[in-house]
């Protein structure tokens, strides 16, 4: 507000500290400051009458903050593993409560992966290297604001198949004609195997019993050779062969 008692207002000027940010010539005296960074400014107002007298209005401190964004990994969870030369897909949510999210940026530790500027935001990781990795997502708002989700941790690991023993080779004098094949399996990390036996050759098809556990039994053999294959498979589809002869 501005008056002047002998005369007219001629013009109200407006201060940011010493910077003019506009002024207005007729009451109410008023301006629009677009797009106030955030910071701490002293504002006043310069008063000019008809006859060039300025009076200035006490300064008043204003304080403009800008809230930063919220931002989350929303894949892959928490302490997931991956083979070695994997694609990993990661994925974020963010929002801003005074503005928009300008870009969210993918980090492994401090090393930047990438970043995607639209949502949903994704980043794919190509031949993602065997160890641990804590993976963050950095979102930046119109303002410049940054804020950091919290880490995930992921692991991708080197994968070793699975071993298959077949058992020793076994020879038999007819007329014994039947045996039984105690195959065993070991998993490269730890999962549970499928088993499977498999006739390979021989001068029969004897009654495979029980083919998809380690131990099988055979009977009604003849004199010849046999060739036997044990297969064993872990839970991520990788396998391990081994054979035993029959004669």
């Amino acid at each position: 507000t501005a008056s002047d008692p002998n005369g007219t207002i001629g013009k109200v000027e407006f201060f940011s500290g010493t910077s003019k940010l506009g002024e207005d010539l007729t009451s109410p005296y008023s301006y629009v400051w677009n797009k106030v960074p955030a910071g701490t400014y002293s504002i006043t107002a310069k008063a000019t009458d008809n006859q060039n007298a300025v009076a200035t209005s006490t300064a008043i401190s204003i304080t403009v903050t800008n809230p930063p964004p919220t931002v989350a990994l929303t894949g892959p969870s928490d302490n997931s593993a991956f083979p070695a030369g994997t694609t990993v897909t990661i994925t974020a949510s963010a929002t801003d409560p005074n503005g928009t999210v300008g870009k969210v940026e993918f980090y492994n530790g401090s090393l930047k992966l990438g970043e995607d500027a639209t949502s949903p935001y994704t980043f794919v990781w190509n031949n993602a290297p065997a160890g641990s990795h804590s993976i963050t997502a950095k979102a930046t708002d119109n303002l410049n604001a940054v804020s950091t989700s919290k880490p995930v941790t992921i692991s991708v690991k080197t994968l070793v198949n699975p071993t298959a023993n077949a058992g020793e080779d076994v020879f038999l004098t007819l007329p014994d004609n039947a045996v039984t094949l105690i195959g065993s399996g070991v998993s490269g990390d730890g999962s549970a195997l499928r088993y499977n036996w498999t006739q390979l050759y021989g001068p029969s098809t004897p009654a495979i019993f029980n083919a998809a556990l380690p131990q099988i039994n055979l009977a009604g053999l003849l004199e010849g050779a046999y060739l036997f294959e044990l297969t064993v498979t872990d839970a991520k589809g990788l396998t391990g062969k081994d054979q035993t002869r029959i004669t």
